[in-house]
Order: structure tokens, then C-alpha cells, then sequence
């Protein structure tokens, strides 16, 4: 039920309630203004029938019905009725007569004169007098004048009544439910209609303030919340971008310093052999005459480039991926973790870490980046690398798991492609678990770090929805498991 059919169904219940109290007063007004009419008439016929009895009255004697006969005609519509003092003693007949009696001896013992009901009939009583002498009198006789107490009945003002308070019931619900629905329905319509286009996120919806009360104040206001909820978007849409822009410079900035770092290791990696090339070439040299010995070294020498121009090759290609702007693909993290690990394979070498790759089979794709996916994956295994300064071992594992997300324990499990990085390194203390993954927090002060390197993984894995999971390592050292949604 709206708000103009409750206000209407309340004004047509109180304008009931008003106008039927104010009809059944008004009928018993009547009724009583009636009653009050009829004593008055009666009073006047009776007291002026009396008149003409009494002058006919003696103590002994009371006019017979010849004498009264010309008076009852006399008043149409009244009936008279005379009744001696020595009628008292007469047990009666019908009802009638026995009502008549009793008000006989009741004007005997109380002479005065009274009206009332009884048995449908309205009745007028006087007592009739005779002179005793000179200021005394004697009741000899009781005048009655009766007629039927129809003349009283309030159908027809009841029925008037009720007709005046349905019609003013009928009018006044109308008119009310009609100005209310203009006044107030439509009006509340309107902004409910501007409420849920809010809601669906159009706060370009203006409501016009055509009135100035309540409902216009409300539409003001709601005007001002519009506004300012698109002032409050427009300002979060220019922190994210800058909060944005702010992750893609960070990022930026750790993969510079990633790669840094590899062509560091690549440099080392590539005198190897470059030392190769030149012992070979200087060999060729001294035998230019044994072509088996020019061939051979020809062919080594070739073999070392190949493998020179692969190295190069994987990191240009890293360094030439764009941060944050790679399009979302289909990625297979069984292939992912190849590459990766080759790209990596001087600095496990230089490291003297040993290396072992678990990729489980028909491994499921997953949406998302690859080259983000990378970055986690070289950050995470060079982190392996640092933890382990005196050389160590190195798993790179992938599987399919099936649980239930963090914060989510009571809710039914799911499937997640998974790739764990395990060291046997010096472990995480638990002390900084919760803090690894804070921006600028690092525990290589003076030895290059930034501190950013696990806080853009974490931000990477949360862009793919998925998370990063801690757990020491049952040899000793620590493993960092990151779930991405299949």
C-alpha cells in the first residue's frame, strides 16, 4: 500500500468516525427536538381540554362521553380519555385500561401533570379540579390526551444520516486520495525512480524542486547527494588512475631493476663462452692448414654464439614486455615455467643452486597475462636464489588444487592452477610474515633491494584473482605458493 492510499484510507476513517458521531447527535437532536414539540403540543391540547371539563366538573359528578364527544373532534389526531377519582378502586381491564388506572392513583397520591411512553403510545396527563372553596381545590379526575409514539421514530433521519455520511465519506475520499496521489505519490514517485537509477550507477538523474516543502527539500537534497556522489566518483576514478599509474611506475621500476640484475648475471654468463669463441679462434689460427681443425672449431665457435644470442635474445625479450599492458590470453603456466627458468639458468648456475622443475601433466589454461605471470615467476625464484647465498636446491612445482578461498573456509571448494616456488634457503622469520608483502619493506638493506619486488607479486596475483600463500619448507627454507583461478 503507497503512501496516498494510506493517507487516503486514514482521512476516510476519520472522516467516518467524525461524520457518524456527528449524524447519531444529530439524530438524538432530533428525537429529542421532537419529543420536546409533541409535550408542548400535548400540553396544549390537554391544558386547554381541561379548561372545558372542568367547567362541566362537579365533586360528584364528570361529564359523560356525550359532553367530551365534541372536544375529542375537536382535537384531531389527539385521543381523550377522562378518568373520575372513584375509577382508582376498579381493577381494569385490558392493559390499557390497567396503565390508565395506575396513572390514575399516581396523580392522586402526586397531583401534578406528566407525560411519558409505554406500549407504543405517548400519553399527557393533568388533574382535573374542583373548587372546595375559596383558595382550595380537590382532584375529582384525571384528563389524558394520547397518540401513538409513531410520530417519534428517527428512521427517516437515520436513513438522512447515513446517506449525508457515506455521500461525505465518498466525496472526501476522493478528493483526498486524488491530491494525494498528485501532492504526494507522484512526487515520491519520482524520486524513487531517481533512487534506482542511482543505484544502477546513473547519478546524472536531477529531480526538479517544484515545491517548496518536505517532498521539495527532499528532492534538493537529493540533488545535492547526486552531485556530490559524482564528485566522490569522479575523485576515486582520478586516484585510481593515479594509484594506477602509480603500480604501473613501480612495477616498471622493479622490472628495471630485475633486469639490471639478470644482464649483471647475463655478462658473467656470457664471458663463459666468449673465452670459448676466442681459445677456438686462436686455434683455427694456429692450424689454418688442418681443415678438420678449422671445421671442428668452426663449428664450436657457432655453437657459442647460438648459445650467446639465445641468452641475449631472452632478455631483450623480457625487457621489451610492457608492465600493466599486456592483453589477457589464454596462458599455459606449464610453458610459462619453462622459459622462465631457462631465462634464468646463469644465475642458478653462477649460484651453484640446483634446479628441479615438477609440471604436472594436462595442466589446465588460465586467463590472464603472461608477461605479468613472469614477473612473478622471476621475482619469486631470484628472491629463492638470494635466500640461499652459499648454493642450495630449487623446486619450481605446478598442480591443479581444489579448496576454498581465504575468508571463504565455509563455502564449497574450487579448482586452482597453482605453482609453488621452494628454496632450502635461510627460511622467513615469523616475525615479518605479515610484512613481506608491505611496499618498500626489504630485509636486504645494503644489498640493492627495494623492497618492492613481493608487493608488486602480491598486486599482480590479485589482478588475476588470485593469492600468494607462505610456508616453510619441511628441509628447511620456504615456499611461496601462488593460486590463480582455472
Amino acid at each position: 500500500m503507497n503512501v496516498a492510499t494510506r493517507i487516503t484510507v486514514a482521512t476516510a476513517v476519520v472522516v467516518a468516525l467524525a461524520s457518524g458521531t456527528y449524524a447519531v447527535f444529530d439524530v438524538r437532536a432530533r428525537a429529542t427536538e421532537r419529543r420536546s414539540v409533541l409535550d408542548r403540543e400535548a400540553r396544549a391540547v390537554a391544558t386547554t381540554l381541561r379548561v372545558s371539563v372542568e367547567t362541566q366538573t362537579t365533586a360528584t359528578r364528570m361529564p359523560g362521553e356525550a359532553q367530551l364527544a365534541p372536544l375529542a373532534r375537536a382535537v384531531s389526531g389527539w385521543k381523550l380519555d377522562v378518568l373520575a377519582r372513584a375509577n382508582a378502586s376498579d381493577p381494569g381491564g385490558d392493559s390499557a385500561r390497567v396503565a390508565q388506572l395506575r396513572r390514575l392513583r399516581t396523580m392522586l397520591d402526586l397531583p401534578r401533570a406528566f407525560s411519558d411512553i409505554e406500549d407504543g403510545t405517548f400519553y399527557y396527563a393533568l388533574p382535573i379540579r374542583v373548587a372546595t372553596g375559596t383558595d382550595t381545590s380537590q382532584v375529582v379526575g384525571m384528563l389524558e390526551v394520547s397518540r401513538s409514539s409513531d410520530v417519534l421514530e428517527a428512521s427517516d433521519d437515520l436513513v438522512r444520516a447515513i446517506v449525508l455520511v457515506s455521500l461525505i465519506v465518498v466525496v472526501t475520499t476522493v478528493m483526498v486520495g486524488a491530491l494525494a496521489s498528485r501532492f504526494v505519490s507522484r512526487p515520491i514517485t519520482k524520486l524513487l525512480r531517481g533512487i534506482d537509477d542511482v543505484a544502477k550507477g546513473d547519478l546524472s538523474h536531477v529531480i526538479l524542486s517544484e515545491r517548496d516543502d518536505e517532498i521539495g527539500a527532499i528532492a534538493t537534497r537529493f540533488n545535492e547527494m547526486t552531485f556530490s556522489l559524482r564528485e566522490s566518483r569522479a575523485e576515486t576514478r582520478r586516484q585510481n588512475e593515479a594509484k594506477h599509474d602509480l603500480e604501473q611506475r613501480v612495477g616498471q621500476s622493479e622490472k628495471l631493476a630485475t633486469i639490471g640484475q639478470l644482464a649483471a648475471e647475463i655478462a658473467h654468463e656470457v664471458g663463459t663462452p666468449l673465452n670459448v669463441i676466442a681459445g677456438r679462434a686462436r686455434s683455427i689460427q694456429r692450424k689454418k692448414d688442418d681443415v678438420a681443425a678449422v671445421e671442428k672449431g668452426a663449428g664450436i665457435i657457432a655453437d657459442e654464439t647460438a648459445r650467446i644470442t639465445r641468452i641475449i635474445q631472452r632478455l631483450l625479450d623480457f625487457a621489451r614486455r610492457k608492465v600493466g599492458g599486456g592483453e589477457r590470453t589464454e596462458v599455459q603456466l606449464n610453458e610459462l615455467t619453462l622459459t622462465t627458468m631457462e631465462l634464468l639458468s646463469g644465475q642458478f648456475s653462477s649460484a651453484r643452486v640446483k634446479t628441479r622443475l615438477d609440471r604436472a601433466e594436462a595442466l589446465p589454461k588460465i586467463p590472464g597475462d603472461a608477461d605479468r605471470l613472469q614477473q612473478v615467476l622471476i621475482n619469486l625464484l631470484l628472491n629463492a636464489v638470494q635466500a640461499m647465498p652459499d648454493g642450495g636446491a630449487l623446486t619450481l612445482e605446478t598442480k591443479v588444487a581444489e579448496r576454498t578461498r581465504p575468508g571463504l573456509e565455509g563455502g564449497a571448494e574450487q579448482p586452482f592452477v597453482t605453482f609453488a616456488v621452494a628454496d632450502s634457503g635461510i627460511g622467513i622469520p615469523p616475525a615479518i610474515k605479515d610484512k613481506i608483502f608491505d611496499p618498500f619493506y626489504t630485509t636486504k638493506e645494503g644489498s640493492g633491494g627495494t623492497g618492492l619486488g613481493l608487493a608488486v607479486c602480491s598486486g599482480i596475483v590479485k589482478e588475476h584473482d588470485g593469492w600468494i600463500d607462505i610456508e616453510d619448507a619441511p628441509g628447511g627454507g620456504t615456499v611461496f605458493r601462488v593460486f590463480l583461478p582455472v
